[in-house]
């Protein structure tokens, strides 16, 4: 039996009556979690939609540069037809202009 002065196993009071000096270890997990930047999630989602908005800029470009670069091949070609159409409405023969280098091949 033991007596009321005596502390029961495992009692954060040593039987000696000192304090009891508890030693915690570092974890190596801790260590890694505390050197990383904590990460802000407002200024991840701003990066992210920066970098979105940037794809988009991108698509838009390249979708007016091919508009632009369709709309003169288009004039280029209603032209030849409208002066085509004007040679054979005026009567003249051989409208069609030929290629000069597909005649000199031969």
């Amino acid at each position: 039996m033991r007596s009321d002065n005596e502390p029961p196993a495992g009692s954060a009071h040593p039987p000696n009556g000192g304090a009891r000096i508890l030693q915690f270890k570092r974890r190596m997990l801790a260590s890694r979690e505390s050197q990383r930047p904590i990460a802000d999630p407002l200024r991840h989602f701003e990066d992210e939609e920066d970098r979105r908005r940037m794809q988009q800029n991108l698509a838009a470009a390249v979708v007016i540069i091919l508009l632009i670069t369709s709309g003169f091949w288009l004039i280029d070609h209603l032209r030849a037809s409208a002066r085509i159409a004007a040679c054979v409405e005026a009567g003249h023969r051989n409208c069609v202009p030929l290629d000069l280098g597909q005649v000199r091949d031969r």
